[in-house]
């Protein structure tokens, strides 16, 4: 077995405020990447919510002078090591995997509308995140730019999506909502967020300045491939012709037994917009949620859907399946 480092810290983007706009914008991360055999065991891993496994806290990054990247966003209201499973599997293959906590929708910090909101500010936060790490902390100057890879799960997806350059409009999604029967509110993580709308528009000057950049162009010309697992509804914001246009490498990845993120909805319709893009199912009874990490701990009530299978699935099984498709995909691309 590989050894896995894992360490987290927090970088700060001057180019945006904080939501509450007190400050620069936070870009909190997590890092799973190689260690080398011949360093000391470092400690075990942090007490999380998700069970991370057998992975150490700050151990040094293996010899290898430079090292394959994969960049990692989380779901709605998540956070990196809800797919630290995939993670792990990542790097044992070599690869550094950098995770943000996409501020105001990360379960690290409270939530706020803004973040729930404003889905294309998360392509910003992993393009910031990718240009310091590269350049200073733990990883300087070990990150092979050239090979570069973006994997998303659910608003996640999404986010890999923006970064290969597919633009947003809000317009296109909310006339998409009002024909589909598709609930406008919110969420389930933030139930009505919608209605914010309208009182960030007149009170927050951080708000409207990101609200105007939904349909800016946030393609990383260092993305080599984009993999988006069960992406949701809110790519079907995508403007088409961006869509057609993305020549990057994608692959799409769905359970289809999915009904937070109908494959028939969502995927379908983007592979109907650029039949390029690859599509590739989980399994016929795989759920929203089966794509997510076991908890570490005893888990309440109210989040215990996180956890719950459809009959016959073995989350371990699936897990696998996915862990061997993503890499499939990083190889030919």
């Amino acid at each position: 077995m590989e050894r896995i480092g894992y360490q987290n810290g927090l970088e700060l983007d001057l180019d945006r405020l904080s939501w509450d706009g007190a400050a620069a914008r936070p870009l909190a991360w997590s890092a799973w990447y190689p260690v080398s055999d011949d360093y000391p065991e470092y400690p075990p891993s942090l007490e999380q919510f998700f069970d991370l496994e057998d992975v150490e806290v700050n151990a040094p990054l293996a010899d290898d002078p430079i090292f394959p990247v994969v960049l990692l966003s989380h779901g709605t209201g998540g956070s990196p090591e809800s797919m630290g499973w995939l993670a792990r599997q990542m790097a044992q293959q070599g690869y550094v995997v950098i995770g943000a906590c996409h501020h105001g929708n990360t379960g690290r910090e409270p939530y706020c509308a803004e973040g729930f909101l404003c889905w294309w500010e998360r392509a910003l936060d992993m393009s910031a995140l990718l240009s310091k790490l590269s350049t200073h902390g733990p990883f300087s100057s070990r990150l092979n730019l050239e090979c570069v890879h973006a994997i998303g799960f659910s608003l996640g997806g999404y986010t890999a999506l923006a970064l290969a350059g597919a633009q947003t409009s809000v317009e296109q999604y909310l006339e998409w909502v009002s024909q589909s029967g598709v609930s406008i509110n919110g969420p389930r993580e933030f139930p009505n967020v919608v209605s914010n709308i309208k009182q960030l528009q007149e009170s927050s000057s951080t708000f409207r300045k990101a609200w105007s950049r939904q349909d800016d162009d946030f393609t990383d010309k260092r993305i080599r491939s984009v993999i988006a697992i069960a992406p949701p509804p809110p790519v079907r914001g995508f403007l088409p012709n961006s869509l057609k246009s993305i020549d990057t490498s994608v692959t799409l990845i769905t359970g289809e037994a999915d009904f937070e993120a109908p494959s028939t909805e969502c995927a379908d319709w983007l592979v109907a917009i650029n039949p390029e893009f690859e599509h590739l199912s989980a399994g016929e009874s795989v759920g929203h949620y089966t794509f997510l990490g076991f908890p570490a701990g005893n888990v309440s009530d109210e989040l215990r859907h996180i956890f719950s299978d459809n009959p016959g699935v073995d989350r371990k099984d699936v897990h696998k399946k996915v862990g061997k498709l993503v890499l499939q995909q990083l190889c030919e691309a």
